[in-house]
């Protein structure tokens, strides 16, 4: 599996109708080793639960319902961005006394917004347009010219950044220099990535655009990647934000994601015939306080999933069958009781595709680990 996600910012705190939701995101050491199922205790309420192996039916597929969840695509996210560049961490200034030519140079912004230039103090200038930032320096080299006028431009702008990620071409991190629409991000990608390797963005073979999203503070955008990509639906094109996670993940894929109130919640690699017993047991099992007769299994993509609502204790204890699981599964494994399963799935979702997301991440910037992640929402 290709490995995911992102700078260190990322993810966090969803509400979902009036229900709280939190995510926690860390790094984990690799440590996805499966165990034997009967070898495994798990915790349940106050008793211990040990599966028999030999007790167990043979595993079936589950029973899912379709729901459909999420709000639509809110007009004004299609609209050009206005007003001036505002400057960043990581930008290139060139800057200049006006009439003193050997004062020209380029400073870069540093990582705490300070710029230095000339014999000025160091300038906070993180949001500032350089019209403000002029004006700043023109006032501290007063001492030192004569009626200074400072004139700063723009060298290299890069600080106002979003993340291309999974399957794309060129995977990475891309500066915003204008307005930039999901297909020009997907477009400086290098395009998505076909069975044929191909980089033509009308090339989507082997991309799973019904799982795609686009995260933005925390929030998964419902954006439709199928009807954008494949009908050309620019009802769906909405402008990039900087810190945007945009992540395309492969139809090929071949992992499921055991999420939720789990010992080690990540990404577990999918076989032939994977059940949910064995993924569980690959993530460490449920936590003591896990509500473990209402799990999760939910299947598809962000607007039309399917959801399995689970018994997992029973399986567990061998009063029922095992179930089978296909790659891109997502088991979800709930801390308290929940009631509205739309609302639920939609939370779940959500914070499943950030999960998915630090992963690739991850591996773009060439980390190892899992991307561990629990959450309440009322369940």
């Amino acid at each position: 599996m290709k490995k995911l996600l992102v700078p260190i910012k990322m993810l966090a705190i969803l509400a979902i109708g009036s229900q709280a939701l939190t995510s926690c995101v860390s790094l984990r050491p690799p440590d996805r080793e499966f165990r034997a199922v009967a070898e495994h205790p798990y915790m349940g309420g106050d008793e211990e639960l040990i599966p028999d192996a030999d007790a167990t039916p043979v595993a079936k597929e589950p029973v899912f319902q379709s729901i459909k969840c999420g709000a639509p695509l809110d007009k004004s996210l299609l609209s050009r961005p206005t007003g001036p560049y505002r400057i960043g961490p990581g930008d290139i200034l060139d800057i200049e006394v006006a009439e003193n030519k050997d004062t020209r140079t380029k400073s870069t912004v540093m990582p705490d917004g300070m710029l230095y230039f000339n014999t000025a103090r160091g300038v906070n200038v993180k949001g500032k347009t350089v019209r403000e930032i002029s004006t700043l320096l023109s006032h501290q080299l007063k001492e030192d010219y004569v009626n200074p006028v400072v004139t700063v431009n723009v060298s290299k702008a890069d600080s106002q950044r979003f993340w291309m990620l999974g399957q794309v071409a060129k995977p990475g991190t891309y500066p915003i220099t204008k307005p930039t629409t999901l297909v020009d991000a997907i477009s400086t990608g290098s395009g998505l990535l076909s069975v044929r390797d191909s980089v033509n963005v009308n090339n989507p073979e082997s991309a799973d655009l019904e799982r795609a999203a686009i995260i933005r503070d925390g929030e998964v955008l419902p954006v439709n990647f199928d009807s954008l990509i494949r009908e050309g639906d620019m009802s769906q094109n909405i402008y990039v934000n900087a810190g945007d996670y945009i992540f395309i993940p492969s139809l090929t894929a071949s992992s499921i994601y055991v999420l939720g109130h789990v010992n080690n919640p990540g990404p577990i690699s999918y076989e032939r015939d994977l059940t949910m017993l064995a993924a569980v047991a690959g993530a460490g099992g449920p936590k003591p306080e896990a509500v473990v007769t209402k799990a999760l299994i939910i299947r598809g993509g962000h607007h039309n999933p399917e959801v399995a609502v689970v018994n997992f204790r029973d399986i567990m204890k061998g009063f029922d069958s095992d179930l089978r699981l296909e790659a891109g599964d997502i088991i979800w494994m709930p801390r308290s009781n929940w009631s509205n399963v739309i609302k639920y799935t939609g939370a779940v979702l959500n914070t499943a595709a950030q999960a998915i997301a630090v992963q690739e991440g991850l591996g773009v910037l060439g980390a190892t680990g899992g991307a561990g992640i629990s959450i309440s929402a009322g369940g």
